[in-house]
Parts: structure tokens; C-alpha cells; sequence
């Protein structure tokens, strides 16, 4: 129960899911957060039905985040390896595109 109760204090009580998967070296995964559909190799649907206002990433090596709402960042953002990488603030993603550097990387990710 004390799990649960420090999910619903990270992400609230509305509709939350959460994805595992493992990309190979430079691959790229677009997450979907309000759309629906079937998962594959290169997409992952969480069907939150709004764009994700709160999305925690954990990786095993180094990787990045290379597009936000279908939209190429100027300078990719890096998801970090020792700690979770939370964004809760000022975020409104419909998308984001992540991309394993120069490892095969697990991600686990969950978004409300």
C-alpha cells in the first residue's frame, strides 16, 4: 500500500500508466501519452486521453529525449542514470521521442 500511496502523491488519482521497454544503441521510441493504439518496437501508447502533465523516466545508460510534441529540440534533453527524471511542472506532452545513445537502454516509464 505505501507504494501506491507515493504514485498517487507523484501523479494524483487520474488516469496514470506505466511502460517498460529496452531500445538498442541509437534507436529512437515515440512515447504517446494521449493517443491510443497498439504498442511496437518504435511506438508506445498510454492512452491518458490528455496530453501528460506529469511523466517520471528511469533509464539504465544514458539516453535522450530528442523531440517534444513532434517538434526536434535544439539540444537534445539527457535523461540522467542515478536518479529518476521527473517532469511535473509546466509540461503539456502529447508526445516525446526518446532515443538510446551509444548502449542498449531500459526505460521505465510512467506518466498521468
Amino acid at each position: 500500500m505505501t507504494g501506491q500511496k507515493h504514485l498517487i502523491s507523484l501523479f494524483g488519482n487520474g488516469h496514470r500508466d506505466n511502460i517498460g521497454f529496452t531500445i538498442n544503441a541509437t534507436d529512437e521510441v515515440v512515447l504517446h501519452f494521449n493517443s491510443s493504439g497498439g504498442n511496437t518496437a518504435t511506438d508506445k501508447f498510454f492512452n491518458l486521453r490528455q496530453a501528460a502533465k506529469k511523466v517520471h523516466i528511469i533509464v539504465n545508460k544514458v539516453a535522450t529525449i530528442i523531440k517534444i510534441n513532434n517538434q526536434t529540440l535544439t539540444t537534445p534533453m539527457t535523461l540522467g542514470t542515478d536518479v529518476a527524471n521527473v517532469f511535473r511542472e509546466g509540461i503539456e506532452w502529447g508526445t516525446i521521442t526518446v532515443a538510446a545513445d551509444s548502449n542498449a537502454t531500459t526505460f521505465e516509464t510512467y506518466a498521468s
